[in-house]
Protein backbone atom coordinates (compact mmCIF):
# COMPACT_ATOMS: atom_id res chain seq x y z
CA UNK A 1 0.00 0.00 0.00
CA UNK A 2 1.32 3.54 -1.03
CA UNK A 3 1.10 5.49 1.76
CA UNK A 4 3.26 8.58 0.72
CA UNK A 5 1.04 11.78 0.91
CA UNK A 6 1.95 14.60 -1.60
CA UNK A 7 0.76 18.35 -2.89
CA UNK A 8 -1.69 16.01 -5.49
CA UNK A 9 -3.68 13.83 -2.81
CA UNK A 10 -3.64 16.52 -0.26
CA UNK A 11 -5.00 18.67 -2.82
CA UNK A 12 -7.43 16.04 -4.24
CA UNK A 13 -8.43 15.23 -0.24
CA UNK A 14 -9.46 18.27 0.63
CA UNK A 15 -11.43 19.39 -2.00
CA UNK A 16 -13.23 16.18 -1.67
CA UNK A 17 -13.70 16.68 1.98
CA UNK A 18 -14.85 20.07 1.44
CA UNK A 19 -17.96 18.18 -1.01
CA UNK A 20 -18.51 15.79 1.86
CA UNK A 21 -18.99 18.14 4.34
CA UNK A 22 -21.02 20.41 2.61
CA UNK A 23 -23.39 16.78 1.82
CA UNK A 24 -23.58 16.42 5.33
CA UNK A 25 -25.17 19.56 6.33
CA UNK A 26 -27.32 19.43 3.27
CA UNK A 27 -30.61 18.18 3.37
CA UNK A 28 -30.20 15.45 0.95
CA UNK A 29 -30.25 12.02 3.80
CA UNK A 30 -32.92 9.81 4.91
CA UNK A 31 -32.48 9.78 8.84
CA UNK A 32 -33.32 6.47 10.63
CA UNK A 33 -35.11 6.54 14.10
CA UNK A 34 -32.10 5.46 15.92
CA UNK A 35 -29.77 8.29 14.76
CA UNK A 36 -28.03 6.89 11.06
CA UNK A 37 -28.75 8.99 8.02
CA UNK A 38 -28.67 7.33 4.69
CA UNK A 39 -26.83 10.35 2.58
CA UNK A 40 -24.26 11.01 0.00
CA UNK A 41 -21.16 11.98 2.68
CA UNK A 42 -18.99 9.08 2.09
CA UNK A 43 -19.57 9.45 -1.92
CA UNK A 44 -16.80 11.68 -2.71
CA UNK A 45 -13.99 9.82 -0.41
CA UNK A 46 -14.55 6.63 -2.33
CA UNK A 47 -13.87 8.46 -5.14
CA UNK A 48 -10.94 10.03 -3.63
CA UNK A 49 -9.86 5.69 -3.17
CA UNK A 50 -10.57 5.28 -6.97
CA UNK A 51 -8.30 8.36 -7.77
CA UNK A 52 -5.50 8.01 -4.93
CA UNK A 53 -5.67 4.62 -4.23
CA UNK A 54 -5.91 3.22 -0.79
CA UNK A 55 -3.43 5.17 0.72
CA UNK A 56 -5.03 8.50 0.00
CA UNK A 57 -8.52 7.05 0.52
CA UNK A 58 -6.86 6.39 4.13
CA UNK A 59 -6.08 9.91 4.34
CA UNK A 60 -9.13 11.08 3.55
CA UNK A 61 -10.97 9.23 5.90
CA UNK A 62 -8.56 10.61 8.54
CA UNK A 63 -9.28 14.07 7.20
CA UNK A 64 -13.09 13.15 7.30
CA UNK A 65 -13.11 12.38 10.69
CA UNK A 66 -11.90 15.82 11.61
CA UNK A 67 -14.39 17.56 9.72
CA UNK A 68 -17.46 15.66 10.82
CA UNK A 69 -16.42 15.84 14.62
CA UNK A 70 -16.28 19.80 13.88
CA UNK A 71 -19.61 20.22 11.60
CA UNK A 72 -22.05 17.52 11.98
CA UNK A 73 -24.14 17.31 14.62
CA UNK A 74 -23.62 14.16 15.60
CA UNK A 75 -20.26 15.18 16.55
CA UNK A 76 -17.17 12.69 16.93
CA UNK A 77 -19.46 9.61 17.85
CA UNK A 78 -21.47 10.03 14.74
CA UNK A 79 -17.90 10.94 12.96
CA UNK A 80 -16.25 7.86 14.07
CA UNK A 81 -19.16 5.36 12.87
CA UNK A 82 -19.23 6.84 9.14
CA UNK A 83 -15.30 6.35 8.87
CA UNK A 84 -15.57 3.52 10.14
CA UNK A 85 -18.46 2.24 7.87
CA UNK A 86 -16.67 3.98 5.51
CA UNK A 87 -13.61 2.00 5.91
CA UNK A 88 -15.80 -1.37 5.41
CA UNK A 89 -16.76 0.25 2.16
CA UNK A 90 -13.10 0.64 0.83
CA UNK A 91 -11.83 -2.62 2.07
CA UNK A 92 -14.47 -4.05 -0.24
CA UNK A 93 -13.42 -2.13 -2.89
CA UNK A 94 -9.70 -3.19 -2.30
CA UNK A 95 -10.13 -6.80 -1.93
CA UNK A 96 -12.19 -6.27 -5.50
CA UNK A 97 -9.16 -5.00 -6.95
CA UNK A 98 -6.83 -7.39 -6.31
CA UNK A 99 -8.98 -10.25 -6.82
CA UNK A 100 -11.30 -9.54 -9.75
CA UNK A 101 -9.73 -6.51 -11.35
CA UNK A 102 -11.42 -3.26 -12.63
CA UNK A 103 -11.39 -2.58 -16.38
CA UNK A 104 -12.89 1.07 -16.86
CA UNK A 105 -13.25 -0.09 -20.55
CA UNK A 106 -15.61 -3.04 -20.14
CA UNK A 107 -18.52 -3.22 -18.67
CA UNK A 108 -18.86 -6.64 -17.55
CA UNK A 109 -15.83 -6.20 -15.55
CA UNK A 110 -17.31 -3.23 -13.89
CA UNK A 111 -20.23 -4.77 -12.89
CA UNK A 112 -18.64 -7.62 -12.06
CA UNK A 113 -16.30 -5.57 -9.81
CA UNK A 114 -19.28 -3.17 -8.39
CA UNK A 115 -20.71 -6.66 -7.22
CA UNK A 116 -18.02 -8.36 -5.48
CA UNK A 117 -16.82 -4.96 -3.89
CA UNK A 118 -20.11 -4.30 -2.69
CA UNK A 119 -20.79 -8.10 -1.28
CA UNK A 120 -17.48 -8.14 0.73
CA UNK A 121 -18.00 -4.73 2.15
CA UNK A 122 -21.26 -5.22 3.45
CA UNK A 123 -20.07 -8.56 5.02
CA UNK A 124 -17.36 -6.24 6.91
CA UNK A 125 -19.68 -3.35 7.24
CA UNK A 126 -22.61 -4.95 8.47
CA UNK A 127 -21.26 -7.30 11.54
CA UNK A 128 -18.64 -4.45 12.51
CA UNK A 129 -21.85 -1.50 13.10
CA UNK A 130 -24.23 -4.35 14.57
CA UNK A 131 -21.46 -4.37 17.36
CA UNK A 132 -20.36 -1.01 17.15
CA UNK A 133 -23.63 0.43 17.52
CA UNK A 134 -24.21 -2.05 20.67
CA UNK A 135 -20.87 -1.57 22.48
CA UNK A 136 -20.23 1.64 21.96
CA UNK A 137 -22.61 4.26 19.83
CA UNK A 138 -26.15 3.83 21.18
CA UNK A 139 -25.23 3.74 24.48
CA UNK A 140 -23.97 7.30 24.19
CA UNK A 141 -25.97 8.95 21.63
CA UNK A 142 -29.19 7.32 23.01
CA UNK A 143 -28.36 8.01 27.10
CA UNK A 144 -29.36 4.07 27.70
CA UNK A 145 -28.03 0.82 29.60
CA UNK A 146 -26.50 -1.16 26.96
CA UNK A 147 -29.28 -3.87 28.19
CA UNK A 148 -31.73 -1.64 26.76
CA UNK A 149 -30.45 -0.50 23.66
CA UNK A 150 -31.59 -3.97 21.87
CA UNK A 151 -34.83 -3.73 22.87
CA UNK A 152 -35.77 0.62 22.22
CA UNK A 153 -34.70 -0.17 19.13
CA UNK A 154 -36.61 -3.16 18.06
CA UNK A 155 -39.71 -1.10 19.94
CA UNK A 156 -39.16 1.63 17.44
CA UNK A 157 -38.36 -0.27 14.41
CA UNK A 158 -40.71 -3.18 14.94
CA UNK A 159 -37.83 -5.22 13.47
CA UNK A 160 -35.06 -7.32 15.18
CA UNK A 161 -32.31 -5.13 15.92
CA UNK A 162 -29.48 -6.40 13.18
CA UNK A 163 -31.80 -5.71 10.77
CA UNK A 164 -32.62 -2.68 11.81
CA UNK A 165 -28.55 -1.86 11.73
CA UNK A 166 -27.93 -3.78 9.08
CA UNK A 167 -30.15 -3.20 6.32
CA UNK A 168 -29.46 1.17 6.55
CA UNK A 169 -25.75 0.14 6.14
CA UNK A 170 -26.86 -2.07 3.08
CA UNK A 171 -28.32 0.56 1.18
CA UNK A 172 -25.64 2.80 2.37
CA UNK A 173 -23.11 0.78 1.05
CA UNK A 174 -25.23 0.33 -2.47
CA UNK A 175 -24.69 4.26 -2.57
CA UNK A 176 -21.41 4.49 -1.43
CA UNK A 177 -20.09 1.63 -3.91
CA UNK A 178 -22.15 2.34 -7.28
CA UNK A 179 -22.76 5.80 -7.10
CA UNK A 180 -18.85 6.16 -6.71
CA UNK A 181 -18.28 3.89 -9.95
CA UNK A 182 -21.03 5.81 -11.80
CA UNK A 183 -19.15 9.41 -10.83
CA UNK A 184 -15.74 7.82 -11.52
CA UNK A 185 -15.91 5.63 -14.42
CA UNK A 186 -16.38 8.44 -16.88
CA UNK A 187 -14.18 10.63 -15.60
CA UNK A 188 -11.25 7.92 -15.77
CA UNK A 189 -12.31 6.46 -19.14
CA UNK A 190 -11.63 10.27 -20.64
CA UNK A 191 -8.37 10.71 -18.30
CA UNK A 192 -6.95 8.01 -16.79
CA UNK A 193 -3.91 9.46 -15.75
CA UNK A 194 -6.05 10.91 -12.91
CA UNK A 195 -6.39 7.31 -11.37
CA UNK A 196 -3.73 5.82 -9.72
CA UNK A 197 -4.00 2.67 -12.54
CA UNK A 198 -6.31 0.34 -10.29
CA UNK A 199 -7.34 -1.21 -13.73
CA UNK A 200 -3.65 -3.05 -13.56
CA UNK A 201 -4.59 -5.86 -11.23
CA UNK A 202 -6.90 -7.92 -13.07
CA UNK A 203 -8.41 -11.81 -11.86
CA UNK A 204 -8.94 -14.15 -14.02
CA UNK A 205 -10.90 -14.43 -17.51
Amino acid sequence: MNVKIGAREVAVSGVMLGLALLLDVAPIDFPTVWGMKIDLVAVPIVVVYFLLGLGGGIFALGLLFLGLSVVSSASWLGAMMKVTATFAVILGLEFARRTVGIDFSNPRKIIAFGLVAYIVGVAIRVPLMVLLNYYVALPIWLGLPREQVVSTVEKWTHVPFWVAIGLPNAVQSIIDVFLSLAVVVPVLRRIPYLGPNLERVKGKG
